[in-house]
């Protein structure tokens, strides 16, 4: 599996998932090599959890492999949803697929950088100022409207044409 590297966020498809930016490489400090097996380990741990379904029977077949060694890890641990848990998901990167454990941190959360910047991921405990800076008029920059996430677990939205700039 190849990873694109893009010159530019302006170049990504918004269901593009698979290729990483430029700036992605420098922000989050990812050795471009590395990419197409961060991709392939960050997937095989998101289908051991049941975040993406398998499509073929390898997978299902590495799946119940994954499961029977990692998920007694899995149950000792609180907290967030194993999708949500960049530790977690980390380590398994770690252990199972050899990959240094900065790099498959590093990895989660530009995936969940990327979901948040496309409406598709509340960031939980992240505090948007009253002057929350966001591109004014420009509605095709998801930057525009974040998911604010209560304390109650509820969610409300606040739009940039909201806030005084």
């Amino acid at each position: 599996m190849d990873v694109n590297i893009l010159e530019s966020e302006d170049n990504r498809n918004p269901l593009d998932f698979d290729s990483v930016s430029r700036a992605e490489l420098e922000v989050f400090g990812l050795i471009p090599e590395l990419c197409p097996t961060l991709n392939i380990a960050y997937c095989r741990y998101m289908r051991m959890i049941g975040y993406f379904s398998c499509t073929e029977e390898f997978e299902e077949r590495q799946k119940r492999k994954d499961k029977q060694k990692f998920w007694p890890t899995l149950k000792e641990q609180g907290g967030p949803h194993p999708a949500q848990n960049a530790n977690l998901c980390a380590l398994f990167m770690n252990h199972h697929c050899g990959i240094p454990f900065d790099q498959a941190y590093a990895w989660h959360r530009r995936v969940e950088a990327q979901e948040w910047r496309q409406g598709l991921r509340p960031v939980r405990g992240v505090t948007v100022s009253d002057r929350y800076q966001a591109l004014m008029d420009d509605k095709t920059n998801k930057l525009t409207t974040a998911a604010l996430v209560k304390e109650d677990g509820s969610t409300s939205h606040i739009d940039a044409d909201d806030v005084e700039f």
